[in-house]
This record gives structure tokens, sequence and C-alpha cells, in this order.
């Protein structure tokens, strides 16, 4: 069967977009800035993702995280919620130049997974531990503007 060569050019350029869509839909590493996000419950976990300012999704909602697992996330600058139901909410911003903000916040069942936001890095300035682990709680909210170095926010999720 002969294909006419309009045939073949419209063919290589819907080829071409798809492989420009996919290319795109691959987040560029920047500097080793990631996200991470770990699962120390003696349970499965679905979590769900709300990005801001720009930022896209790095993960689907309803991610499946299995228990005793982790997942790291690569990022240039990344802004938004990541949520799970009986968790607090934890909502943080990754610069591109290694700023970070992150709090923890109620969410709207009640909090029975402890969970912790950790900046990583070279860190400079204020970057304390947010939210709780097993044994303790820190503090809930870490603002802007006075911690820097971040290359990675690191949220953990635990049993009690």
């Amino acid at each position: 069967m002969a294909f006419s060569k309009a045939l073949v050019a419209l063919l290589l350029a819907l080829a071409a977009t798809a492989v420009s869509a996919a290319g795109q839909s691959q987040p560029p590493s920047c500097d080793g800035h990631k996200v991470t996000v770990q699962n120390l419950c003696d349970h499965d976990l679905r979590l769900n993702i709300e990005p801001f300012a720009n930022s896209y999704p790095i993960f689907s909602n309803g991610y499946l995280l299995p228990r005793g697992t982790h997942r790291e996330f690569p990022v240039c600058a990344w802004t938004g919620r990541v949520k799970l139901l009986g968790a607090d909410v934890v909502e943080f911003h990754l610069g591109h130049e290694g700023g970070g903000w992150y709090q923890l916040t109620p969410g709207p069942t009640k909090s029975t997974i402890p969970v912790s936001c950790t900046p990583h890095g070279k860190l400079q300035g204020h970057c304390p531990t947010a939210g709780c682990n097993r044994s303790k709680c820190f503090e809930h909210s870490v603002p802007g503007g006075n911690c820097h170095g971040v290359s990675e926010m690191k949220i953990v999720y635990c049993s009690t």
C-alpha cells in the first residue's frame, strides 16, 4: 500500500508533537532539587497533590505509596500541598535558588497519621522539622525568608 507524501508528512508531524509533549511531562532535574515522600506506616497510602503558582503535578491524585517505601520527584522549584486523608496537610515551597518555607495545617478530617516535613541540603538560617513523628511534635510553620540552601523537601508519614 502506497502512502502519499502528504499523509507521511502528517504522520511525522503527529509523531513529533507526541514526542515533544512526552518530553514536557518529564520535569528537568535542577541541581538535584527534589521532593521526597516516605511511607513509614504499616499500610499503603493514597496521596493527593495540589500544585500552586505554575507548579506542575509531581504525581497524580490518588498516587499509591506502598508501606515501607519512598519516592523521589525531581523538581527545579515547586509550590503546593501534599494531602492524605487522616493526616495534616503539608504545604511548602522549594525555590530555584534553594529558599524554602513549609507548614502543616489540619486537614478536613481528624489527624491520626503523624506527618513531618524536613528540608535537606546545605541549610542556612532557620530550617527545623515541622510536624510530628511517632514520639514528638515540632514547629508547625516555618515561614519564608529565613531557610536557605534547600535542595530537598522530605515528607514522612508514620504510624502512631
